[in-house]
């Protein structure tokens, strides 16, 4: 039993040397991850656009669920995908048509900073449906220290000639979360 201790030793020295940095921070990697977390607001309202609008902005706040409460401390890796943010017209006052660019942007709760652009839509006009808009992500977006998070903010702005009189709509985003924690720092 003697021996156990003084292996333990050798073995921490050894990957402390330079060159076994990446062996040991392979080893040591706790991964956690989401298929996949979906969120609908319905009924949102939104104010009929004056003369001079063509740009309509709409914070959505998105749970990420406890993916970041059980995971070790260490250097933290998160991959978001937006997978599908989608906004249907729930009444008939709205045309949406008109719609020439959309995207869907990530910021942490209360900042006014954006992270990232997650989705951008650019098309010409009439592109859109009248009553539906449909974004899909392709790329995941890589935030340090995102699962750590409870929650975070989804910002839709589009541009283009948007309805004349209020209008309601349901959104719903699903997205997919996955994270890596390395923690060979915290070990020793």
């Amino acid at each position: 039993m003697r021996a156990l201790p003084r292996v333990l030793l050798l073995t921490a020295t050894t990957l402390l040397a330079p060159g076994c940095r990446k062996i040991a921070d392979t080893f040591f990697v706790v991964n956690a991850e989401t298929e996949e977390i979906c969120k609908t607001q319905r009924s949102i309202e939104f104010p009929g656009a004056g003369p001079d609008s063509r740009t309509l902005v709409h914070t959505f706040e998105f749970p990420l669920g406890q993916i970041g409460a059980d995971l070790p401390e260490g250097r933290l890796e998160t991959d978001f995908r937006l997978k599908l943010f989608q906004l249907d017209v729930t009444n008939d006052s709205a045309d949406l048509s008109g719609l020439e660019y959309a995207k869907v942007s990530l910021r942490r709760v209360g900042s006014e900073e954006v992270i990232r652009i997650l989705v951008e839509y650019r098309q010409p006009s009439q592109a859109f449906s009248p009553t539906q808009l449909a974004l899909r992500g392709v790329e995941a977006a890589r935030v340090a220290e995102l699962a750590r998070e409870d929650r975070l903010e989804l910002v839709f702005e589009t541009q283009g000639t948007l309805p004349a009189r209020p209008w309601t709509a349901d959104i719903m985003a699903c997205a997919g979360l996955r994270t890596e924690v390395h923690y060979f720092d915290f070990i020793f």
